[in-house]
């Protein structure tokens, strides 16, 4: 089993919409197979990679989200993400 598999029940980001501020901490505005939310990010160490494409967001009140292939993203979900790994 995957550990992809494995955390299955993790809301998944398909984009991010927005962005307050690329200083830490931010809060993300975000599309996610459950509907959209905001999530806040303490630090870029709140971003671990599950994968090469695959990676594990935890927000400040230790909720995950996964993003399951960053490579397909959007421009904007891309730019955002770069600039915090």
């Amino acid at each position: 089993q995957s550990s992809l598999e494995q955390i299955e029940f993790i809301p998944v980001i398909s984009s991010i919409t927005g962005l307050n501020s690329y200083a830490l901490p931010s809060i993300w505005d975000i599309k996610t197979d459950r509907g959209n939310t905001r999530l806040k990010l303490k630090s870029e160490q709140d971003i671990r990679r599950v994968s090469a494409e695959a990676l594990l967001i935890t927000d400040a009140n230790g909720i995950q989200y996964l993003i399951k292939n960053r490579k397909i993203l959007d421009k904007f979900s891309k730019k955002v993400l770069d600039r915090f790994m």
